[in-house]
């Protein structure tokens, strides 16, 4: 299949969208398909896309005129895409709305992937002609949640498949210098490591991480990327006492699985009003990248019991989910999982078997199966 991936990412920051653009073109690719990828970069970005993204160069990428950031990139890349488009493909994927949406009255076979609700009047009308127009061939959901808000609107599913987001098994399986790193990072060779990972937007429960460093001190706390300006805020809470709490600030998408090395239980403290990029609530519908890289490393996960985690992760099956969100909730299941070492291992070998099921490889067939 001759395959055209309409991205319009922010590039080279912390956010997800990215990863995913460039994770599911890689997937496509290793599938067997010829993979464009349209993209706002300059041609001498390229090849440091592939590296910062760390994926391999099995598909191309067609730089295009747009903007790098703000509400307005999409649409602009949208236009400046119908206009650089030239040849002929077997299916046009996109998670861009405005694209989709002008390109659905002349162009077939278009799959659009949408990761968060309709947020206004025009994304509604975006939506009904989606879910209308015979040139959409997929609406493909990164979750329930957000299928579920579309049906409010609609009534109607026939074009729609929920798609969670993906891992690369195999960054998992790498060997690590484990005591290199904790020396790296200050972290005495037998100290436990708690680990978060990912962003630190608001309501990612870093305050609840905060008040566990405090009761566990023989414990250090590892939180893995963030943007400069988040982790600032939360490194003036912390008091003089708090030692053992550290942050990395971005670190690349190659780097991540070391870390992973080191954890010894990982922890999702996000909390009702926990938010992607952009202030959004995401609490019903997010998918996000890290829980599925979480149950790849094969450690022990305790998270929040939220919506969008609970419909991925299952209770004293592949992790531990916790319904009172504070941080004494955290604090006796961290006690209990180091305590019991069956749950323990129980928990970890759960963890990896699920994660089977979420490969981008896999999720990649499935947006242009036929079913």
């Amino acid at each position: 299949m001759n395959i055209l991936y309409v991205g319009s990412p922010e590039l080279f920051g912390s956010g997800a969208s990215s990863i995913h653009v460039s994770r599911i073109c890689e997937a496509f690719a290793e599938n067997g398909n010829k993979v464009d990828l349209l993209l706002p970069i300059e041609k001498n970005q390229i090849n440091y896309f592939y590296e910062f993204y760390d994926v391999k160069q099995i598909f191309n990428i067609i730089p295009c005129f747009g903007i790098k950031k703000g509400k307005f990139r999409h649409l602009v890349h949208g236009i400046n895409a119908l206009i650089k488009k030239k040849a002929k493909y077997d299916f046009i994927v996109t998670r861009n709305i405005p694209f989709a949406y002008l390109a659905s009255f002349f162009m077939k076979n278009i799959v659009i992937d949408i990761h968060h609700p309709p947020i206004n009047f025009i994304s509604r009308i975006a939506i009904n002609r989606f879910l209308s127009s015979t040139n959409i061939k997929k609406i493909i959901c990164n979750s329930e949640g957000t299928m579920f808000s579309i049906l409010k609107e609609t009534h109607s599913n026939e074009k729609i498949k929920v798609l969670h987001n993906g891992v690369r098994l195999e960054d998992f399986k790498k060997e690590y210098d484990s005591a290199e790193i904790k020396k790296s990072l200050l972290i005495p060779e037998n100290s436990k490591v708690v680990s978060y990972i990912g962003n630190t937007y608001k309501g990612r429960g870093i305050e609840v991480i905060i008040n566990l460093a405090e009761k566990f001190p023989n414990i250090f706390f590892l939180i893995v990327g963030g943007e400069d300006a988040d982790n600032d805020y939360y490194k003036n809470l912390l008091n003089d006492s708090i030692r053992n709490i550290i942050f990395t600030g971005h670190v690349t998408s190659k780097t991540v699985p070391s870390y992973y090395s080191i954890t010894d239980l990982l922890i999702v403290p996000y909390q009702k009003d926990f938010t992607i990029k952009g202030n959004t609530n995401a609490q019903e519908f997010s998918s996000p990248i890290k829980i599925f890289e979480h149950l790849a490393s094969s450690k022990p996960i305790i998270a929040s019991d939220l919506p969008s985690i609970s419909r991925i992760l299952s209770n004293d099956i592949n992790a531990i989910l916790v319904k009172s969100l504070g941080s004494p909730s955290f604090a006796l299941e961290i006690n209990n999982l180091f305590s019991d070492t069956e749950k323990y291992n129980r928990l970890s070998n759960n963890a990896l078997k699920k994660a089977e099921a979420f490969t981008w490889k896999k999720r990649a067939r499935e947006m242009i199966s036929e079913d």
